[in-house]
């Protein structure tokens, strides 16, 4: 199962895939002060939000 840590760092350089892949990242952390996320766009500039992308074609015949 899941293991659980005191320190999550996140390197987002482009959009999340699939909101599974943040979720799993997010929930191994033990609590929001060992949670460290950095976040560029395209230019390199730092952001405060991703993109959550989905496809809904590939949730479609699920």
């Amino acid at each position: 199962q899941g293991q659980s840590l005191a320190h999550v760092g996140l390197y987002l350089r482009n959009p999340v895939f699939c909101h599974g892949q943040l979720y799993v990242a997010l929930s191994r952390v033990q609590s929001k002060k060992g949670l460290h996320i950095l976040i560029h766009d395209k230019q390199g500039i730092a952001k405060n939000t991703t993109i959550n992308v989905v496809y809904k074609e590939v949730h479609a015949n699920l």
